[in-house]
């Protein structure tokens, strides 16, 4: 390789390495404001009682916020599990109870993201989830593995559960076949 020829393999290096630190620092700010923006909406929805979106454009709104002490988690709850609500944080199954209503509240959440630590809990650790009326806690009871089409854990109950989902294994490469679900029953004052 002449001088000439090796200038420009290392500009390209170059530029090739700042393309992708540039575009790994745009995602990374990028979660960094939509985090920001969910906080500011829930806020906001709690203060009047409305819905409020994160963004203008965004197809989903906060319905509440969850908090797991034992694995650092503290996140706003978005409405539905579609696309858009599941890359910005953990997700409220439609048709199952908000945060804040009696029932089997189901939230789902990526295993690579949000519920990476879903697999640390144990029977006993606290799950906290805020609604626009207060706060309630509930008290992890067990943990199972299941295949991704049981659905059965998802209806209702006849007492107040908060039942979290994520695919499983959480080291799987591609769309996992098997859910890792948690139960948590409330905690009675």
């Amino acid at each position: 390789m002449n001088r000439a020829e090796n200038r420009l393999f290392l500009g390209i290096v170059f530029v090739s390495g700042i393309l992708l630190i540039g575009r790994a620092g745009c995602f990374y700010t990028k979660g960094m404001v939509a985090q920001h923006l969910l906080e500011k909406a829930w806020r906001l929805s709690k203060v009047n009682g409305k819905v409020v979106k994160p963004w203008g454009w965004a197809d989903t709104h906060p319905v509440g916020k969850i908090r797991i002490p034992a694995i650092g988690l503290d996140q706003v709850i978005l409405e539905g599990t579609h696309t858009e609500s599941l890359a910005f944080g953990p997700a409220h199954l439609s048709g199952t109870p908000k945060p804040g209503e009696p029932g089997n509240i189901c939230i789902a959440g990526h295993r690579d993201s949000f519920f990476r630590k879903l697999d640390e809990l144990s029977v006993g650790d606290l799950i906290e989830l805020e609604s626009k009326d207060g706060r309630t806690r509930y008290k992890v009871t067990w943990m199972i593995v299941t295949d991704s089409d049981n659905t059965k854990l998802l209806g209702d109950t006849f007492q107040d559960y908060v039942t979290l989902i994520t695919c499983y294994p959480f080291d799987f490469v591609g769309p996992a076949q098997e859910r890792y679900i948690v139960r948590a029953r409330m905690e009675r004052a």
